[in-house]
């Protein structure tokens, strides 16, 4: 027997109804009545079908039939009307409502057959937002699929991510830009649109990104005005912008801005899928991040071996020759001990330079800080490389002083200016000019060694501070003072800069925390 569910209050229209249902051929439909929507709402999931009157005491017009569909989600709904409007009719049909009745043109034939109908609409559209679902979800299913194979090549994260964003764009946007966290703040490494046109909105739109890995949660403007000039969004048809973090292990890697257009909206759908597409990403982009790490590594590794192999073959060889001279004629012993004793030293110098670097790089670089005035760590330095300055006939002279002192490291900062001082010796021509100063303001000492030597080409500039690294494969010492002086300097929280003109000079400036005077 078919449950049917009466919405009525008017009692003659209530009882009209069961008259004429009770006249159907053998009595297949039972009926409970329901004068208002609340009580219909409780009793609704329990019945087949229900005929819903528009006008109740607590519910009126096409808005009953969408708040009875909200309850009734597996109930077919037949309205019944005393008006013969198609508008109403359609609106209704459009809220929820499988069917309609004309309350004057009630027969039993015809609430029989119109039960009949709605069932079966009612079946076919739930077959049909089944289906709908299926799809979806398999097109859910093959864009992370897709994702999940483009995201294991992603060693190469400026060669892979652009067609990351293709694929992402249009899925979840008609236009999408990746920006990857870099040195603390984010650089765009890749963009796609469906419009070229939209290419300037994704480059207006930064801040969001910024406050979305900042704050590490989706940024959602449904209102692009507040981001965009009117003159940009309206006549692309921008509709919204969504921004997911990328953050893996914890850690902040990037964000990922999408642009909304025409009739596409921030879904809650859209807005998980996008977040769990951001999840995939972002461990890909650590995972490359990683390996990059990891190669980084082995080629430092490698490096090492070769550096060590090559810087300590000779100064070996040549304690090796001095011992079969001596072997062979002790009487050479004092020809041959110096050369053997800088040679011991070439290789200590070596060995202490590696632990110092490698001690940098680890974090673990001792620093007891004390206010020392500026003017004395300069003529240590001075005091200490005059001698083979004037062997090479190069002028080194303390030229601009301070009376004010820095917190610094005095063996540590020591360290650094004499390394910029044998660099400047040994890049100066007889004849030039190596000058160290000093000046301070309110928060810091800055420290300064010039020299009028050969000087650094520009596209040298930025790599002078690397381990190891020497231009145009020259072997001029191991390659680690510049970079033990930034690591001292990073150390107590300083700066160094570097200024240079090829054939003119070169000038360093470290910049250290101020002490008391």
């Amino acid at each position: 027997m078919t449950r049917i569910l009466l919405v009525e209050d008017n009692r003659a229209d209530a009882r009209l109804f069961e008259e004429l249902v009770s006249e159907i051929p053998g009595r297949p439909f039972s009926i409970r009545v329901a004068s208002t929507l609340a009580e219909a709402s409780t009793l609704a999931p329990s019945h087949d079908i229900v005929f819903l009157d528009l006008s109740l005491p607590d519910a009126h017009g096409v808005e009953t039939v969408a708040a009875m569909a909200a309850v009734a989600r597996t109930t077919p709904i037949v309205v019944l009307t005393g008006t013969d409007d198609p508008r109403i009719w359609e609106e209704a049909m459009r809220v929820g409502a499988q069917d309609y009745l004309t309350k004057a043109e009630i027969t039993p034939s015809l609430v029989e057959r119109t039960v009949r109908y709605a069932r079966q609409r009612k079946r076919a559209e739930d077959d049909a937002q089944r289906l709908a679902l299926a799809n979806e979800a398999a097109r859910r299913a093959s864009f992370l699929s897709g994702l999940g194979d483009m995201i294991t090549a992603l060693f190469e994260l400026e060669a892979t991510l652009p067609a990351v964003a293709q694929l992402l764009t249009p899925t979840l946007g008609d236009a999408c830009a990746v920006d990857l966290m870099r040195d603390g703040e984010l650089k765009r490494i890749a963009s796609a649109t469906q419009d070229p046109a939209l290419a300037e909105v994704l480059a207006l739109i930064r801040d969001p990104a910024t406050i979305a890995t900042e704050t590490r949660q989706a940024v959602v403007i449904d209102d692009p005005h507040t981001v965009l000039p009117a003159a940009v969004a309206d006549p692309l048809g921008v509709r919204a912008i969504l921004v997911t973090p990328l953050v893996a292990r914890d850690r902040v890697v990037g964000a990922i801005t999408y642009v909304l257009t025409g009739e596409r909206q921030s879904t809650e759908e859209l807005r998980r899928l996008a977040a769990e597409a951001a999840e995939r990403i972002a461990l890909g982009i650590d995972n490359a991040m990683l390996y990059a790490t990891a190669q980084h590594a082995v080629r430092a590794r490698d490096e090492l071996l070769a550096v060590v192999s090559h810087d300590l073959r000779n100064p070996i060889g040549v304690v090796g020759l001095a011992l079969n001279v001596l072997e062979n004629d002790p009487g050479m012993l004092a020809s041959t001990l110096p050369r053997a004793k800088r040679a011991v030293d070439r290789m200590m110098h070596l060995i202490e330079d590696l632990l110092e670097i490698a001690r940098i790089e680890a974090g673990t670089l001792k620093i007891e800080r004390t206010a020392a005035a500026a003017s004395s760590l300069l003529e240590d330095a001075v005091e200490q490389h005059r001698p083979l300055a004037q062997a090479r006939g190069i002028v080194l002279e303390l030229a601009e002083t301070t009376t004010a002192s820095a917190l610094v490291d005095r063996q540590r900062i020591g360290q650094a200016i004499a390394n910029l001082v044998g660099n400047a010796l040994k890049f100066t021509p007889s004849g030039g000019q190596i000058r160290l100063g000093a000046s301070a303001d309110a928060g810091e000492v800055v420290l300064s060694v010039e020299d009028t030597g050969k000087g650094i080409a520009r596209e040298h500039l930025a790599h002078i501070f690397d381990r190891f690294w020497q231009p145009d494969g020259r072997r001029d010492g191991v390659g680690l003072g510049l970079a033990i002086v930034k690591g001292i300097v990073d150390a107590h929280a300083g700066r160094i800069a570097v200024e240079s003109t090829v054939g003119v000079g070169t000038s360093f400036r470290i910049a250290l925390p101020r002490g008391r005077d």
